[in-house]
């Protein structure tokens, strides 16, 4: 736990992938914690602002199709840098195996 010594909320910080994610429960929160860089999510705000909405009525209800989804490629060496929170710094010490942290 030396991590949650040094890193505090509010700090900015990269993180690195170092090692292959084997688990599912770390991959899942490794992308929610790259989600928050800026830089990450910016084709999916633009996939989503170009997306346009028509409600229709299929079986009854109106339904509308919205933009997939797209997840950022979470392979050896990706780097994402976030603002740290309370949450975060307690995802980020699950994960402390796959990851490097550095302040920035």
């Amino acid at each position: 736990m030396d991590m949650a010594l040094e890193i505090k909320a509010g700090q900015v910080v990269r993180v690195t992938i170092s090692k292959s994610i084997g688990r599912a429960s770390a991959r899942k929160t490794i992308e929610r914690l790259f989600l928050k860089d800026k830089a990450i999510v910016k084709p999916i705000r633009q996939r989503s602002r170009n997306f346009i909405s028509i409600p229709k009525r299929r079986g009854g209800c109106v339904w509308t199709k919205r933009p997939n989804m797209l997840h950022p490629d979470l392979e050896c060496g990706a780097v994402a840098t976030i603002r740290t929170t309370a949450q975060s710094l307690r995802d980020l010490a699950s994960v402390e195996g796959f990851v490097t942290i550095v302040a920035a």
